[in-house]
């Protein structure tokens, strides 16, 4: 998450979204189709055996595209799997990322 984190609050700009993103993005002031585009990824991490047609279709009612519920699968996983990785290999982030666009 450090890496990541400072890399979205480059992207941003704003170091106090990213902090609460980080620690409970169900508390972070998000338009709601965002919020429920990371409550699917959230789905996707935790019980993907349940994520159905149905999750899809409310993804499309709020405006993705079947391109972009690719991309939040598939970067969901990823960042699952490249993060189990470290951990399992006890890998840290560079220390240059704790201070980094704050």
């Amino acid at each position: 998450m450090t890496s990541h984190g400072a890399a979205l609050r480059d992207l941003t700009k704003n170091p106090h979204l990213v902090d609460t993103l980080m620690s409970n993005y169900r508390h972070a002031k998000l338009p709601a189709r965002e919020r429920r585009m990371l409550d699917f990824a959230v789905k996707v991490t935790s019980a993907s055996e349940t994520c159905s047609e149905n999750d899809i279709k409310a993804l499309r009612k709020d405006g993705w595209s079947d391109e972009d519920v690719m991309d939040i699968v598939e970067v969901t996983a990823m960042f699952n799997f490249t993060n189990r990785v470290a951990n399992a290999l006890g890998w840290r982030p560079n220390p240059e990322y704790h201070d980094f666009a704050r």
